[in-house]
């Protein structure tokens, strides 16, 4: 049902702060809903006409809140709520996080507990909600604890890691509400990397990035690694636009945004790419020399650089579906910084131990201590978030003693995330395509192009989820 009430009164920030602080520690889901959220959509300046209340949405589908901009357009915003426990608000701030993981409020508002049948996953999950229902973003909100979801096509991963409402994060979720109902959405950043080289971490980057762009999505490429095999791979110069960091630095400097954003989107270069169905798809790419980037990485601290890509990301993030940032295997400045600015990391390996082993460690503490470290930066928004083990470069016929060998050796590391179904088998037609200084998606009845496809579909395109 719609919600009719008159327009709303603007609300202070400091008033929804007051309010929350007033609830009791076991304040009823009813409550909740009826006296705390009408308050903060009042304050985010949500007309109630906008505010679908326990909307069906799909088969068996009820979220608390569906938040809309234009009534003939799907929502921005889907949102869950929970009642208050008692026992969360005396949780300790250092246990807070890991308590809330395991506890049954924070599953049931993910959509995370054993038999799931309502939560966020699923009020934007692709497959299961109607397209006419299906929000950008999804919030989790019990008073003790909150957290942000995004959906990029069929991806959906958390925005920030769990939140205690405190006087002072809840002002900085008000703030992150605006900001999700009034831009318009923003590219995914993407890095497809392994710490071990020889795993096919530029071929994957190249075509499943093809692959986006035959779905009719927008996507730029940007290269890192001073071998410059993007670049190359895709027949593209290295040298299109020297010095471009250090021009954009300037005015960003200075904060002259707009001269900031011209000089960057002057030093992309596109080109288009046909298939041999007859179709057509083009890439952008972001490219420097391989002297320019040992420059930067040479000349630039890891946090400094985190900080100016991630302000240089910020200029052309609506202008993109999708980023996807290619970086040496070397866990230099530049790794670094592509591991600070990225939302998601997929993690090839080529079935060796060694590479397998590296994947599994870049998940296990490399990820959480990126996280960690923007955490405390004070980056209220953080990632990056691991998107699985991806089975690279494979030969034809592995063996089940080499499946066994690998069972192992994740079972022995104690890696429980996610590994894509999908296997990419090393055929000759790769070869080609590099020869020729395009995607091998560009042989549409290939083998390998239908191996991309279903791993595109099955990461990004069709219903997955990551929340490490």
């Amino acid at each position: 049902m719609v919600i009719a009430a008159p327009p709303p009164a603007k609300v202070s920030s400091r008033r929804i702060v007051d309010l929350w602080a007033s609830l009791p520690t076991d304040y009823k889901e009813s409550d909740l809903g009826s006296n705390f959220m009408l308050r903060l959509f009042d304050y985010l300046g949500v007309n109630h006409s906008q505010i679908k209340s326990e909307p069906a949405i799909g088969r068996g589908l009820k979220p608390d809140y569906l938040i809309y901009n234009d009534p003939e357009q799907p929502p921005v915003l889907v949102i869950e709520i929970k009642k208050r426990e008692a026992a969360l608000a005396e949780v300790s701030d250092a246990k807070f996080m890991a308590t809330c993981q395991e506890h049954p409020r924070y599953k049931d508002a993910v959509g995370l507990s054993p038999a799931p049948n309502n939560g966020i996953i699923q009020y934007l999950d692709i497959n299961k909600v109607n397209p006419s229902h299906l929000a950008s973003y999804g919030l989790v909100f019990n008073g003790d604890f909150f957290q942000l979801w995004r959906r990029v096509d069929g991806l959906v991963i958390p925005m920030m890691t769990i939140k205690r409402v405190t006087k002072t994060s809840l002002p900085k979720l008000l703030k992150e509400l605006v900001k999700c109902l009034q831009a318009p959405p923003s590219a995914l950043v993407t890095a497809i990397w392994n710490s071990k080289g020889g795993v096919s971490k530029t071929t994957n980057t190249i075509n499943v990035a093809a692959c986006l762009a035959l779905a009719g999505k927008r996507v730029l490429l940007i290269d890192l690694d001073p071998q410059n095999d993007l670049t190359t791979g895709l027949g593209l110069e290295a040298d299109y636009a020297p010095n471009y960091f250090e021009r954009i630095y300037e005015k960003l400097q200075l904060q002259e945004l707009e001269h900031a954003k011209d000089i960057l989107m002057a030093s992309i270069q596109t080109k288009s790419y046909a298939t041999t169905d007859g179709k057509s798809f083009h890439l952008s790419l972001l490219s420097a020399t391989k002297d320019y980037l040992n420059n930067i990485n040479d000349a630039v601290r890891a946090h400094h650089q985190y900080v100016i890509f991630n302000k240089l990301l910020e200029l052309i993030r609506y202008n993109y579906d999708y980023i996807f940032i290619d970086a040496s295997p070397k866990f230099d400045n530049l790794a670094k910084c592509l591991l600070c600015t990225a939302d998601t990391i997929l993690l090839p390996f080529d079935l060796g131990s060694k590479s397998l082993k590296h994947a599994i460690d870049i998940s296990a503490k490399i990820i959480p201590s990126i996280q960690s470290m923007r955490d405390k930066a004070d980056d209220f928004t953080v990632g990056p978030w691991s998107l699985g083990l991806l089975y690279s470069n494979c030969p034809a016929h592995i063996g089940v003693g080499i499946d066994k060998s690998i069972a192992d050796v994740i079972k022995t590391q104690g890696f429980t995330g996610k590994q894509v179904n999908t296997r990419l088998i090393n055929f000759a037609q790769v070869k080609q395509a590099e020869f020729q200084e395009k995607p091998v998606v560009c042989w549409q009845n290939s083998q390998i192009t239908k191996l991309f496809n279903e791993v595109t579909t099955e990461v990004f395109l069709g219903h997955n989820y990551s929340n490490n």
